[in-house]
């Protein structure tokens, strides 16, 4: 399956791969998120057990958490990548840089891969969070429909780690060192 995804993604540029994970991958994710904080709204106004108000809490602060990351790689990342590949399609050289060149190359990079440790400690509470399959003869079907948009929100969140870790890093590192950016 790894090698059809590399068929696939290391033909894609820098920058069109940026912007096929914004469109499918962030904007996906968000609506995701979106949905599910409605449900746990819903859920919130049943006012049922102390555990599903739990359970809602806890949905709702890891999905604003999600909602963070997916507005730095918006606002932050995918910015940045559109600047670097303009100097890499240029052949910008960073090592004759005067100091004018501001994009913290590293810093992005290192700020980027930080990013997927708090991704990994979000996929891990995600599955601390659910419950089991058990519980659906427990709790209203609401409650439910919330446990698998959670489940959605994982299953794509992990996608997304995939790309990113496994494609997106490294075509930034490529594009780095081509303008010799010293990373």
């Amino acid at each position: 399956m790894e090698r059809i995804l590399r068929e696939v993604y290391d033909k894609i540029e820098l920058p069109q791969f940026a912007e096929k994970l914004r469109d499918e991958c962030y904007n996906s994710i968000s609506k995701l998120c979106e949905n599910a904080k409605k449900q746990a709204h819903k859920l919130d106004s049943l006012e049922l057990q102390q555990s599903t108000s739990q359970y809602t809490s806890l949905c709702n602060k890891i999905t604003d958490e999600i909602e963070q990351y997916l507005l730095d790689r918006n606002e932050k990342y995918i910015p940045y990548i559109q600047q670097l590949s303009e100097k890499a399609t240029t052949q910008h050289n960073c090592s004759n840089c005067t100091g004018n060149c501001k994009l913290n190359h590293d810093v992005q990079l290192i700020e980027l891969k930080a990013s997927h440790t708090g991704i990994k400690n979000i996929l891990y509470r995600l599955q601390m969070v659910t419950l089991p399959l058990y519980s659906e003869t427990i709790y209203p079907d609401a409650y439910r429909i919330l446990r698998n948009q959670m489940a959605l929100i994982e299953s794509n969140l992990t996608e997304l780690y995939f790309l990113e870790e496994n494609f997106l890093i490294p075509k930034i590192i490529e594009a780095q060192k081509i303008i010799n950016a010293g990373s």
